[in-house]
This record gives structure tokens, C-alpha cells and sequence, in this order.
């Protein structure tokens, strides 16, 4: 798991079944299964649904010029903005124990 704190840094930490982290509301994060095995993870949040801070709108408000100079990346290299029509932070689930649970 990685999370951008303030400072613009990334922290990164391994975790382990079992192990729990806190998340900041808004600190921009990314979750990876590195391992072989399936990955499952249980999250909680502290309203009804989670909210998008806007980074896809901010990054998609500048061309691709302003963003490769900022990487230092060939402009060509900068995908197009946004990537995906659906809310990212929504990741449909199925339940194969609580049928009433299925998206």
C-alpha cells in the first residue's frame, strides 16, 4: 500500500493478513496485491460513500505539455484524461454468501 502524504511524499508499506492501517481522508493511496494468492481486503469508511477529491478533474484541466514538463516525461507519454467514464473510487462486488448483497 502506497500513500502520498502532504509533504508529496510516497510512503509505501507492506502489509500482512491481518494487519489493519488508517487511512487520512483525502491522502491520495493505492492498494497492489504483490503476492501470488487472491487478495481480500475489508473497508471502512466514515460516511455513506466515499468521495472523490478531484484529482481526476485537476489532472485532466492541464494538456499534456504542462504534465510532461512537470513528469519530465515526452508529452507523448501522457495518456489522455479522464481514463474512465465510471466514479474510480466505486469498485463494484459480489458476495457469494449474501445474495442480497450483489451489485
Amino acid at each position: 500500500m502506497t500513500i502520498l502524504n502532504p509533504g508529496g511524499a510516497a510512503d509505501t508499506y507492506q502489509m500482512k493478513p491481518g494487519d489493519m492501517y488508517f487511512i487520512p481522508r483525502a491522502y491520495p493511496h493505492h492498494i497492489e496485491n504483490i503476492a501470488d494468492g487472491e487478495l481480500s481486503i475489508l473497508i471502512f469508511f466514515d460516511r455513506k460513500t466515499p468521495g472523490d477529491i478531484g484529482g481526476k478533474s485537476v489532472v485532466s484541466a492541464f494538456s499534456p505539455e504542462v504534465l510532461a514538463a512537470t513528469f519530465k516525461t515526452d508529452p507523448a507519454s501522457i495518456p489522455r484524461f479522464p481514463f474512465t467514464a465510471q466514479d474510480p473510487l466505486i469498485v463494484p462486488r459480489l458476495n457469494p454468501v449474501d445474495p442480497s448483497l450483489k451489485v
